[in-house]
Parts: structure tokens; sequence; C-alpha cells
């Protein structure tokens, strides 16, 4: 029954068999401590097999840290005992270790490293005493499988999956927790921030111990954190302090841009919430949702019994405060070289509302260096006027690595202080932006959730005429962008280029002229390339535009970064395009009308690749290098290429 189950989800997770390797047990006298041994071999990677030990002996460790993709931990039933924290590997902003504060601790041990991927954990019993401090199994990281575990004791959460605070919120994908018997969770037994993804199937979750404390607490701590495809089925979720069930959609900055996919079905939930405040007093709690009330989330054959309060509990949340009125604008005075940037930042900076800006006479245009555009709720429009880039605006956020970040873009569009969130529902539409060449600014850098780019013309030579990415703004992805009707040209790099992004649709434009300056760029009309495997590139729908006349392919699927594919690459749409004379120069690396390169990792990503014309472009129509994508093509055009219709497809 549960296969039916998992097979309507984005994903299934393939079952890995692992070799037995044998650990040598603790030898000698005094309290056990086996902390040594099991970290060397999980520091070797590979495959870790723990015996079940004589006379109910039971390892006795410190936290583990778990870095090494591909890594496989199983057992015959051995036990495991918690002895505190173990050692610090990596340094937070303020200087202060992070230790392994999990019996097994899943995360990188070197921030300029990936998180770590396909890692599985199986048929232990793990116990952690009260005293301790500690959880049981802490997952920061991707594709990971939890099965057939026992953990007991009183560990802070069984298994804590993700983390976010407000402002910063990233995504955690393709975890499944199956046929696993998990109790005695002080604030939760399980606790899932920013799912992607998520399968809870055949678990016994009980015992959490806080008033708050709930079985399953799938939340998102920032408005632009994620919870997409998750599934709770068929668990027994019983006697918990909290909820039995609670869907956390409501952070404090306001309601998530991407909660949806969400189903709880054939779940026992009873004898929860015995000491839950009245706010979470029920069997399944949900709390808030998706922003545009477009989520989706289903209830269905689950049974209850014994919950102090409803079967199921809805509270609202209350309505955010409405946007700012937007003063009337004075256009700058004319003199000395125009520089309109001040009172454009000062307006932008004010709050939202409605930005219009008149048409100049004479041909006249406005002139800015990059501006911060950080607020929820604004809209910039136009009659049809043009603005010039001056070059970077001010510097308002740093890197992780603590690089300034200064508004490379004539809009930049995301939070300017690290506490906030980023910006929501930024419109900006009936502009002309010109970048002049030897800047190296973007027109338009969208970071923040919920932006629409329509009717832009953007042109001269910027780096690409639409950024899209997570850099900075708390989530480590854009969601729900939208380019419509717009006319992007001249870029040097790309039109344009999404490094992480999750629901975009690119529709009605006409894209040309990208240049491949300086030689060797992808120069694509449309380049998806996640610049590192844990960026997603999720719900990408590519309809009814022209791309033409590029020095590179029209469109570049580029998905499978240095360190391996990409672990959310899927539900691709190409489809009713015009994709003609592209890659017209040798120099861009790959070259084709189309080209599919990678796709998600353990090839489940799926693309309908319909109803284009690809023709006359240099290279073949489509190629596909490495292609891991599911591809659902037909009644496409490929007449006339370089290379023929097709190569590697």
């Amino acid at each position: 029954m549960r296969g039916r189950f998992a097979a309507r989800g984005v994903w299934g997770l393939a079952a890995c068999v692992v070799a037995t390797l044998g650990v040598a047990p603790f030898a000698g006298g005094g309290v056990r401590d086996d902390t040594q041994a099991l970290q060397a071999k999980l520091d070797a990677g590979g495959n870790v097999f723990l015996p079940k030990l004589p006379n109910g002996q039971c390892y006795a460790t410190r936290g583990l840290w778990v870095t090494h993709d591909d890594t496989n931990v199983t057992s015959d039933g051995a036990c495991i005992v918690a002895l505190g924290p173990g050692e610090g590997r990596t340094k937070r902003a303020d200087g202060s270790l992070v230790r392994a504060n999990a019996v097994f601790f899943l995360n990188h041990s070197d921030l300029r490293k990936p998180l770590p991927v396909r890692i599985s954990i199986s048929g232990l019993h793990i116990t952690v005493p009260r005293r301790k401090r500690m959880s049981g199994i802490t997952v920061i990281g991707h594709e990971v499988t939890l099965s057939r575990l026992t953990i007991d004791g009183s560990p802070l959460t069984d298994v804590l999956i993700g983390s976010g605070v407000r402002g910063a919120g990233g995504m955690t994908a393709r975890v499944a927790v199956t046929d696993s018997k998990l109790s005695g969770g002080q604030r939760d037994v399980i606790s899932a921030l920013g799912p992607i993804g998520l399968r809870v199937e055949g678990n016994i979750l009980s015992g959490g111990r806080a008033a708050s404390a709930a079985g399953l607490h799938v939340r998102v701590a920032d408005r632009g954190q994620p919870a997409l495809d998750v599934q709770v089925h068929h668990n027994v979720v019983t006697g918990n302090a909290g909820p039995g069930l609670f869907l956390d959609l409501a952070p404090t900055n306001g309601l998530p841009v991407l909660a949806s996919g969400i189903e709880l079905a054939g779940n026992r939930i009873l004898r929860n919430a015995r000491r839950a405040l009245a706010g979470r007093r029920g069997g399944i709690v949900i709390a808030g949702g998706q922003d545009d009330g477009k989520g989706l989330i289903a209830l269905h054959d689950n049974v209850f019994e014994g919950n102090r309060g409803p079967a199921i509990l809805r509270r609202g949340m209350r309505a955010a405060k409405g946007p700012l009125a937007a003063p009337s604008l004075v256009p700058a005075a004319s003199g000395s070289p125009r520089d309109d940037t001040a009172w454009l930042q000062a307006r932008l900076d004010r709050g939202g509302g409605t930005i219009d800006l008149p048409r100049l006479p004479n041909g006249e245009c406005y002139a800015t260096r990059g501006l911060w555009v950080s607020h929820d709720d604004t809209t910039i429009t136009s009659n049809g006027a043009c603005i010039v880039s001056l070059g970077l605006g001010p510097v308002r956020l740093r890197s992780v690595d603590g690089d300034p970040i200064a508004a490379s873009a004539v809009f930049f569009v995301n939070r300017s202080r690290p506490s906030r969130a980023a910006p929501v529902r930024v419109t900006i539409s009936d502009l002309r932006i010109v970048v002049p060449a030897g800047q190296s600014m973007y027109g338009v850098a969208i970071y923040g959730h919920e932006t629409t780019l329509s009717g832009l013309d953007i042109d001269g030579s910027p780096k690409d005429d639409v950024t899209i990415s997570g850099r900075a703004n708390g989530n480590s992805y854009a969601g729900r962008i939208s380019i419509l009707d717009c006319t992007l040209g001249g870029a040097d790099r790309n039109a344009i280029s999404a490094t992480a992004v999750i629901g975009l649709r690119i529709e009605g434009n006409t894209i040309r002229g990208v240049r491949d300056s300086p030689p060797g760029q992808p120069a694509a009309g449309i380049d998806i390339e996640p610049d590192d495997r844990g960026q997603p590139a999720l719900d990408v729908h590519i309809v009814g535009n022209t791309i033409q006349d590029n020095a590179g392919p029209g469109v570049l699927l580029e998905l499978e970064p240095n360190e391996g594919p990409a672990v959310v690459a899927t539900t691709f749409e190409i489809r009713g395009n015009k994709i003609v004379r592209n890659s017209t120069k040798g120099s861009p690396p790959k070259r084709a009308g189309v080209v599919l390169a990678g796709g998600q990792d353990g090839g489940g990503g799926t693309l309908i690749l319909d109803g284009n014309v690809i023709r006359g472009n240099g290279g073949p129509g489509i190629l596909g290098a490495d292609l891991k994508l599911h591809v659902q093509a037909g009644d496409n055009d490929l007449g006339g290429n370089e290379g023929g219709p097709s190569v590697g497809v």
C-alpha cells in the first residue's frame, strides 16, 4: 500500500544495497566510548556495518559527523547510546563552533563543499539520555533514507530534518523516514523544516514530551522557506503531549511562498495533545498555508481516537500590513549629467506601492546606479520610459564568505538586511533598460519571490539581461518567478540565467543577440544551471518564446554541476517555442538549438519537449550530454540544423 502512495510523488527513492564492513568492538575496561573508531569509519565514507554486540551490550558514542556522499550505515539490530555532543568542525558567523549534537549529525564539515547526499541509516536502536541534550539524528543534507530504526530515551528531537530561522531558511530535499519506531522527543518526535520531497511512512511516532511536542512537525521558519511534495502515510501517531501532526505554515514574517502538494493519508492519530495549549490542541493542526491560497493540502483516510481537542484544527493568520501609498514623483533636475539614483532609491526604501516612471520628453532617459528593491508589494511601471545604468549601487549585504554584495543590476530585487525576509510580490513592467558596455551589470537581478517582469525591453551589453538566484536571500532559491512578453537582447553571458529556482515561467518573450563576451561563456538565450547540486531547478516552463541569433544555444538545461547531478531537477516544459539561428559562434562550450545536460540525481526528473520549431542552429537541433531526464518529446520541427536533428537524445 505504501508503494502506491509513494508513486504519486515527484521522486522515487532508490533502494541501497549495503555490503558488510565490520567495526571492531570496544576493547578494554572503564566506560565504553566508541566515538573514535566510529568517526574514523564514517570519515572514510562508504558502507559501515555495526554488528549487534553480545550480551545486550551497546555501542556508546559522542555525536558523529556524517559528511560523505554515498554513506550507508546498517546493522542487524545493534544498540547505540549517546554520550554527549561530538567535536566541532565548522564555525558560525559569530565564531562559535558547530558541534555534532546528534548521534548521527548529517552535514558538511567544510562550508565551501556541498551538503552530503545519498546517505542511509537503518537497523539501529539509538538511545539518547535526557541529560545529554542531543537529538537522535540530524539531517542537513539531501537524498537521505532512515529506515527500520528505533530511537528512544529523551532526545531533543528524535529526527531533526533541515534548519531555519526568520530571515534564513532553505530547502532539505528527498528525505524518507520509514518503518521506524521513534519516541520520547522533548521538542518533537520528527521535525522537518523546508522539506521538498519528504516521505514519512509506516512509522510509530509517540511520546513527545513538551506541551508543544508533535509527533510530526512540518514547519517553515521564513516565508521564503518551501514545503513541497510532503507525503505522510500509514503512520501510528500516539501519546504525544502536543498535536499528532502539525503543519506549521505560518511563519512570523508572512505566509509562505511555496506550501503545496502535502498529503496526510491513512494515519492512525491516537491520544495526542494531552498537554497542548489551545492553539495546538488537536489530532492534526494546520496553521497558515501558501500565501496565494492555491496550496494543495489533502487529508483523507486518517483515523482519530482519544485526542484532546478537535480531530483537525485549522488556524488562520492575521492579514499582513498593507503597502504604503506611493507619493507623487518628481523627475530629477536637468543640468549636470543626469543621476536619479538618490531619489529613486529613497522612494524604493520608503516602502511598497506603485512607482510610475513617466516617459521623459525628447527621448531622455532616467539614469541610475543599481537600485535595491527590498519591500513587499512593490510595482515599478511606466508608459515606455527608458532607464540607463550608471554602474554598481551600494553594498547592503554580505555573502556567507563575507564578500560584499552591491546592487549589481539596475533593479536588484533582494532583502537589504540579513534580518529581513526576501521581498515578495514585486512587479516591474513596461520599461526600457539599457546597460552600457564595460559595467558588468545585470538588467534585473531577482533574488526575491513572486516576482513578475512584463513588457520590458533590456539591451545594451548587460552581463545577463535577467539573472535569477537565491544568493544571500535567506532561502537559497527564488520562487514563483514570471518573465512575460519582454524583449531581451545583447547580453554578454546569457539573456536569462537561473541558478536556483522553484516555479519559473518564461513565456511570450523575444530573446536574441547574446554575445559570448569574453569568449567561452554559455552564451545561451535561456540557461537553467544550478551552481551546485543542492540548488533546485523545479517546475520550469519555457513556452511560446522566440529565441534567435544567440552565440550559444537557444535553451541550455545544464543540470550537472561539478559536484554531480542536481538533487532537485524536474518538471521542465519547453513547448511551442521558435528556436532558430542560435549557436552562431564556435567559442561557447556547447552548441545546439537546445542542450540537455545531466538531470536529477537518480534519474527521476521529467521534461516535456513539444511543439517547438528548432531550425537553422549551429550544431544539432537538440544535443543531449549525459542526459538523465525522462524526455516526453513530440511534434518538434528539427530541420536544417548544422549537426542534424539531434545527438545524444
